[in-house]
């Protein structure tokens, strides 16, 4: 029982508590940032998916050209909101997203 005590003075002394917190608080910065800048690309990828499907005809694009033009708005939207260029995994998954919207437009369309 006499270990047990020292392990509870040397568990809840400042010199342990103290980075402790500090590495609890840092890692819920970054969660946090990992979770906004997913929120980022997931509502960015729609919003540029609906915007270029309104427009596409009038820009005279179609197939792989709308995907460039997707890519090229997604990654100017990205930097004004996150401050930075995305990265290729951030790439890749506002392509993943914004080929899933295209496949439930289509579906609605199909469907009327």
């Amino acid at each position: 029982m006499n270990w047990l005590r020292i392990l509870l003075k040397v568990v809840t002394s400042e010199v342990f508590l103290e980075p402790l917190i500090i590495a609890l608080i840092s890692y819920g910065v970054r969660m946090y940032g990992k979770s906004h800048s997913y929120r980022v690309i997931m509502d960015t990828a729609v919003d540029i998916v609906d915007y270029i499907e309104e427009h596409y005809k009038e820009w005279g694009i179609r197939g792989s050209k709308k995907m460039e033009k997707f890519m090229e708005l997604f990654t100017e939207e990205y930097k004004k909101r996150i401050g930075r260029k995305p990265s290729k995994i951030d790439l890749e998954m506002a392509r993943i997203r914004a080929e899933a919207q295209v496949q439930r437009i289509r579906r609605e369309n199909s469907k009327k």
